[in-house]
């Protein structure tokens, strides 16, 4: 079953360019980081600065690890001043039907 994690981000307008840049370096690390089985950046249609980070995870635990790096030694400070608001992280799992 894939453990499913979404992080809504809100980019400061003037700061899209800026923001690619810094999310594609940090992308690399994140798809690299053990258990990470897919991550991919989607963006608004409607809304250039609207953001969302998707992901698929091999297990619960590997996520929250990963969770635990980038709020550790993974952080990335750069981050903080190109965004609008704090992210949003929504944890998803299939519904057995």
């Amino acid at each position: 079953m894939a453990h499913v994690a979404i992080v809504e981000f809100r980019i400061v307008p003037e700061k899209l360019e800026e923001a690619k840049a810094v999310f594609a370096d940090m992308l690399k690390t994140s798809r690299a980081f053990d258990g990470c089985e897919r991550l991919d950046w989607l963006v608004d249609r409607d809304d250039p600065a609207s953001w969302t980070l998707y992901e698929e995870w091999s297990s619960w635990e590997a996520e929250q690890a990963y969770r635990d790096f980038r709020t550790g030694e993974g952080a990335v400070p750069e981050i903080g001043p190109l965004l609008a608001g704090p992210p949003r992280l929504v944890r998803l799992e299939a519904i057995p039907f």
